[in-house]
Protein backbone atom coordinates (compact mmCIF):
# COMPACT_ATOMS: atom_id res chain seq x y z
CA UNK A 1 0.00 0.00 0.00
CA UNK A 2 2.85 2.58 1.28
CA UNK A 3 4.08 1.88 -2.72
CA UNK A 4 0.89 3.03 -4.57
CA UNK A 5 0.68 6.09 -2.53
CA UNK A 6 4.59 7.01 -2.93
CA UNK A 7 3.98 6.42 -6.90
CA UNK A 8 0.75 8.38 -6.83
CA UNK A 9 2.66 11.06 -4.83
CA UNK A 10 5.20 11.36 -7.48
CA UNK A 11 3.15 11.21 -9.99
CA UNK A 12 1.00 13.53 -8.94
CA UNK A 13 4.40 15.53 -7.98
CA UNK A 14 5.57 15.46 -11.74
CA UNK A 15 1.93 16.95 -13.16
CA UNK A 16 2.12 20.01 -11.00
CA UNK A 17 5.83 20.41 -11.63
CA UNK A 18 5.28 20.00 -15.46
CA UNK A 19 2.06 22.47 -15.12
CA UNK A 20 4.42 25.47 -13.71
CA UNK A 21 6.02 25.05 -16.86
CA UNK A 22 5.34 26.54 -20.28
CA UNK A 23 6.71 25.66 -23.54
CA UNK A 24 6.77 28.34 -26.26
CA UNK A 25 8.37 29.08 -30.49
CA UNK A 26 9.74 32.23 -31.36
CA UNK A 27 10.74 32.22 -35.02
CA UNK A 28 11.87 35.64 -36.64
CA UNK A 29 11.36 36.59 -40.49
CA UNK A 30 13.53 39.21 -41.76
CA UNK A 31 13.49 41.86 -44.94
CA UNK A 32 10.52 41.70 -47.24
CA UNK A 33 12.09 38.12 -47.88
CA UNK A 34 11.22 36.93 -44.78
CA UNK A 35 14.13 35.43 -44.36
CA UNK A 36 14.09 32.93 -41.66
CA UNK A 37 16.68 33.98 -38.84
CA UNK A 38 18.13 32.50 -35.49
CA UNK A 39 17.32 34.69 -32.34
CA UNK A 40 20.67 33.60 -30.30
CA UNK A 41 22.61 36.45 -31.84
CA UNK A 42 22.79 40.62 -33.05
CA UNK A 43 20.27 40.45 -35.85
CA UNK A 44 22.07 42.56 -38.67
CA UNK A 45 19.27 44.80 -40.82
CA UNK A 46 19.10 47.97 -42.49
CA UNK A 47 17.34 50.82 -41.77
CA UNK A 48 13.94 50.77 -43.26
CA UNK A 49 14.44 47.09 -43.39
CA UNK A 50 11.14 45.40 -42.44
CA UNK A 51 10.96 42.27 -40.06
CA UNK A 52 8.03 40.00 -38.10
CA UNK A 53 7.68 36.93 -36.14
CA UNK A 54 5.70 34.55 -34.16
CA UNK A 55 5.23 33.21 -31.39
CA UNK A 56 3.38 30.24 -30.26
CA UNK A 57 2.82 28.98 -26.51
CA UNK A 58 1.94 25.19 -25.82
CA UNK A 59 -0.49 26.85 -22.35
CA UNK A 60 -2.80 30.14 -22.25
CA UNK A 61 0.09 32.08 -21.24
CA UNK A 62 0.80 36.03 -20.98
CA UNK A 63 2.63 37.88 -23.12
CA UNK A 64 3.81 41.43 -23.01
CA UNK A 65 6.21 42.80 -26.17
CA UNK A 66 8.10 45.93 -24.84
CA UNK A 67 10.12 47.86 -27.57
CA UNK A 68 13.12 49.39 -26.52
CA UNK A 69 14.34 51.67 -29.31
CA UNK A 70 17.68 53.25 -31.12
CA UNK A 71 16.62 56.27 -29.66
CA UNK A 72 15.92 54.93 -25.42
CA UNK A 73 12.23 55.28 -26.15
CA UNK A 74 10.06 52.50 -24.71
CA UNK A 75 6.78 51.23 -26.49
CA UNK A 76 4.07 48.68 -25.17
CA UNK A 77 3.46 46.67 -28.47
CA UNK A 78 1.83 43.53 -27.26
CA UNK A 79 0.13 43.51 -23.80
CA UNK A 80 -2.61 40.39 -23.81
CA UNK A 81 -2.93 36.69 -23.15
CA UNK A 82 -2.65 34.52 -26.23
CA UNK A 83 -4.15 31.30 -26.92
CA UNK A 84 -2.53 27.90 -26.36
CA UNK A 85 -1.18 26.27 -29.73
CA UNK A 86 -1.92 28.90 -31.93
CA UNK A 87 0.71 30.50 -33.69
CA UNK A 88 0.37 34.65 -33.94
CA UNK A 89 2.08 36.98 -36.15
CA UNK A 90 3.62 39.92 -35.08
CA UNK A 91 4.41 42.42 -37.93
CA UNK A 92 5.89 43.42 -40.28
CA UNK A 93 7.31 45.99 -38.54
CA UNK A 94 9.48 48.78 -40.09
CA UNK A 95 13.18 49.94 -38.62
CA UNK A 96 13.26 53.51 -38.47
CA UNK A 97 16.41 56.17 -38.21
CA UNK A 98 18.24 57.14 -36.57
CA UNK A 99 20.39 53.27 -36.94
CA UNK A 100 21.59 51.95 -33.58
CA UNK A 101 20.36 48.94 -31.86
CA UNK A 102 16.77 48.15 -31.65
CA UNK A 103 16.18 45.66 -28.97
CA UNK A 104 12.63 43.69 -28.38
CA UNK A 105 11.54 42.13 -25.14
CA UNK A 106 9.26 39.35 -25.38
CA UNK A 107 7.60 38.29 -21.68
CA UNK A 108 5.96 35.09 -21.78
CA UNK A 109 4.38 33.83 -18.37
CA UNK A 110 1.93 31.41 -17.52
CA UNK A 111 1.16 34.05 -14.30
CA UNK A 112 0.03 37.45 -14.90
CA UNK A 113 2.85 40.03 -14.56
CA UNK A 114 0.94 42.24 -12.05
CA UNK A 115 3.77 45.18 -11.48
CA UNK A 116 4.21 45.22 -15.71
CA UNK A 117 0.81 45.93 -16.28
CA UNK A 118 0.76 48.63 -13.46
CA UNK A 119 3.82 50.22 -14.98
CA UNK A 120 1.94 49.56 -18.65
CA UNK A 121 -1.13 51.27 -17.49
CA UNK A 122 0.75 54.19 -16.05
CA UNK A 123 2.79 54.41 -19.47
CA UNK A 124 -0.48 53.94 -21.48
CA UNK A 125 -2.48 56.55 -19.45
CA UNK A 126 0.97 59.29 -20.28
CA UNK A 127 3.32 58.08 -22.97
CA UNK A 128 5.14 61.59 -22.81
CA UNK A 129 6.12 61.50 -19.59
CA UNK A 130 9.74 59.88 -19.14
CA UNK A 131 8.87 58.84 -15.77
CA UNK A 132 6.70 56.32 -16.63
CA UNK A 133 8.56 54.78 -19.56
CA UNK A 134 11.54 54.73 -17.28
CA UNK A 135 9.53 52.62 -14.52
CA UNK A 136 8.35 50.46 -17.20
CA UNK A 137 11.93 49.52 -19.15
CA UNK A 138 13.24 49.13 -15.08
CA UNK A 139 10.33 46.74 -14.41
CA UNK A 140 11.18 44.95 -17.64
CA UNK A 141 15.07 44.88 -16.61
CA UNK A 142 14.05 43.39 -13.11
CA UNK A 143 12.12 40.74 -14.74
CA UNK A 144 15.09 39.64 -17.04
CA UNK A 145 17.31 40.11 -13.75
CA UNK A 146 15.05 37.72 -11.74
CA UNK A 147 14.94 35.40 -14.15
CA UNK A 148 18.60 35.34 -15.07
CA UNK A 149 18.95 34.54 -11.78
CA UNK A 150 17.37 31.12 -11.52
CA UNK A 151 19.28 30.27 -14.65
CA UNK A 152 18.41 31.09 -18.38
CA UNK A 153 16.03 28.57 -19.33
CA UNK A 154 16.56 25.98 -21.86
CA UNK A 155 15.92 27.12 -25.21
CA UNK A 156 16.60 24.99 -28.69
CA UNK A 157 16.73 25.71 -32.04
CA UNK A 158 14.48 23.37 -34.42
CA UNK A 159 14.84 22.97 -38.06
CA UNK A 160 11.53 23.55 -39.21
CA UNK A 161 11.78 22.89 -43.40
CA UNK A 162 11.51 24.71 -46.00
CA UNK A 163 8.87 27.19 -46.99
CA UNK A 164 6.51 27.33 -49.95
CA UNK A 165 8.40 30.18 -51.73
CA UNK A 166 11.20 28.65 -51.05
CA UNK A 167 13.65 25.32 -49.94
CA UNK A 168 15.49 27.97 -47.77
CA UNK A 169 16.20 26.74 -44.02
CA UNK A 170 13.51 27.91 -41.40
CA UNK A 171 14.66 28.64 -38.15
CA UNK A 172 11.80 28.07 -34.50
CA UNK A 173 13.20 28.84 -30.95
CA UNK A 174 11.44 26.74 -28.37
CA UNK A 175 11.90 27.65 -24.46
CA UNK A 176 10.85 25.36 -22.40
CA UNK A 177 11.40 24.33 -18.43
CA UNK A 178 10.16 27.79 -16.93
CA UNK A 179 7.49 29.29 -15.99
CA UNK A 180 8.60 33.13 -17.11
CA UNK A 181 10.79 34.26 -19.69
CA UNK A 182 12.23 37.49 -20.76
CA UNK A 183 14.20 37.13 -24.27
CA UNK A 184 15.74 40.28 -25.10
CA UNK A 185 16.03 39.92 -29.52
CA UNK A 186 18.70 42.78 -30.22
CA UNK A 187 18.37 44.32 -33.99
CA UNK A 188 21.48 46.54 -34.97
CA UNK A 189 20.54 48.65 -38.35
Amino acid sequence: MKKVIIVFLFFLFSVCLHAQNLTWDIRFLKGSSQESTPISQIIRMETSDTFSFSITPSAVSFCYIIFYDSQRKVFVYHNEPLAANTERFFGPLELQPPSGTETIYIIMSIERQTNLERRIRVYNNDQTAASSANNLYREVVNLQNRVSRLGEPASSYISSGGTARSAAQQYVTRFSGSGLYVRAISIRH
